[in-house]
Parts: structure tokens; C-alpha cells; sequence
């Protein structure tokens, strides 16, 4: 990506190039963020199409981020699926087919399987804050002051969200798996 200040200067001038450059770069981490969230894919897209939408209002009314988009985007997806959960209240995690195993071996597969949707479950067991920080973190490889932009909180919160998801993420898993050796 380009210099984020320069193209930021585009954006905010509503140059197409810079848009769909933006666009380009941040649509799969935003979907992939709302995903682990919503566990569902019409959810996710329409929830990461409502970012976008976002970004060019506040352009259009000449505010939006003018330093920091990585943080910016992701506290408008954080918001959106805080929303979204408050209206639906999702109580199941369905398992989408992206992350079915593709394999020979149908007991390996269904094992993955199931070890998938056991970790699912149990990010859908955390807090909203704690599952936002580790799927920031962990799988978006955002760093803790993005983090705390992002949810409007400290670096020191954002690190306490963490060990406290990790640590009620190994207290559901550990049970699950106790005993078994690879």
C-alpha cells in the first residue's frame, strides 16, 4: 500500500484510485474480522460493505480518518458488530463450509472438523472485547496500540482483555482435549 498519509490525501479528495486501493486492502481483513464475530457469511458482508459505505460518507462530509485508517476501519467493523449482535443475539456458530477440511482421510477431516467448531465455540463464549482482541491480534496481526485505537480503550485494557480471553479460551478447550495425544 502506499504511503497511508498520501493516499489518505487522495481519499479525502475522493480519487478513485486511492479508494479502491483502500478498498483492495482492507476488504478481506475487515470480512474476516466481522466473520469471527457473526459466524455468518451474508452478516459479514453486508456488516463489511457498511464500513466502506462509512468511509465515504465521513469523506464526503470531509471528516474521516486523516491518519491511522488500519485503526479507524476496524473501530467502525467493531462498532458494526456490536450492533449487530445487540439486534440478533446469535446463539448458534455455524460452521462455514471455508473452513471444512479438504482431505482423502474422512476421519482426519471430521476430527479438524470438530476441533474448528469446538475453538468457535468457545470464542463465542468470550466477552465481545475479549474475542475482539484476540481475533485483532492473533489473527488480523494487529499491534495493541491499533488495538486500543481501534476500541477506543489503553494498551495496558487491551492486554488485560487478551489474558483474560486467553485464559477462559484454555479453560474451554483444555477439558475438550484432555488426555488425547497426537
Amino acid at each position: 500500500m502506499a504511503d497511508e498519509h498520501s493516499l489518505l490525501m487522495r481519499a479525502h479528495e475522493l480519487e478513485e484510485d486511492a479508494l479502491a486501493e483502500i478498498f483492495d486492502t482492507y476488504y478481506r481483513r475487515l470480512y474476516r474480522y466481522i466473520y469471527h464475530h457473526t459466524c455468518h457469511v451474508q452478516t459479514a458482508e453486508d456488516l463489511t460493505a457498511r464500513v466502506f459505505h462509512r468511509l465515504l460518507e465521513a469523506l464526503h462530509r470531509g471528516t474521516g480518518p486523516n491518519r491511522h485508517l488500519k485503526p479507524w476501519l476496524f473501530r467502525v467493523a467493531h462498532n458494526l458488530v456490536i450492533d449487530d449482535g445487540r439486534r440478533r443475539h446469535h446463539t448458534e456458530t455455524p460452521l462455514h463450509e471455508r473452513f471444512l477440511p479438504v482431505s482423502s482421510d474422512l476421519e482426519a477431516a471430521t476430527d479438524q472438523a470438530i476441533a474448528i467448531q469446538h475453538v468457535q465455540m468457545a470464542l463465542g463464549s468470550l466477552t465481545t472485547g475479549q474475542r475482539s482482541v484476540i481475533i485483532l491480534h492473533f489473527l488480523e496481526g494487529l499491534e495493541y496500540r491499533e488495538i486500543a485505537q481501534v476500541m477506543n480503550s489503553t494498551v495496558g485494557a487491551v492486554k488485560a482483555l487478551q489474558n483474560r480471553g486467553l485464559a477462559a479460551l484454555r479453560r474451554q478447550l483444555e477439558p475438550t482435549y484432555q488426555g488425547e495425544q497426537p
